[in-house]
């Protein structure tokens, strides 16, 4: 993304959960540390025990006022459990 900023620093991952539909989910934190509105972009990797990738996970977070923190949920994609969960990227734009 043309201007984006490294902000691995601003989000955070909370515990794994598998839903009643087979599916892992892990809340997302964004923290806006910039004087400006911002929107994100963040990629989740979730991983088998085996360290091995097992889905990946794209989100979209719109407009986080300056200062403020938004929430947000990544999904898998599949059936998962058993798996831990990294933030691989994010983008500040």
């Amino acid at each position: 993304m043309k201007g984006g900023l490294d902000a691995k620093a601003d989000v955070t991952l909370g515990s794994v959960a598998t839903g009643s539909d087979g599916k892992a989910e892990v809340p997302v934190t964004i923290a806006d540390h910039d004087s400006k509105s911002r929107s994100y972009i963040i990629v989740v990797n979730f991983k088998d025990q085996s360290g091995n990738l097992a889905d990946v996970v794209v989100l979209d977070v719109p407009e986080i006022a300056a200062g403020k923190t938004a929430k947000a949920t990544a999904r898998s994609n599949r059936d998962l459990t058993d798996v831990t969960t990294e933030v691989r990227d994010a983008l500040r734009y």
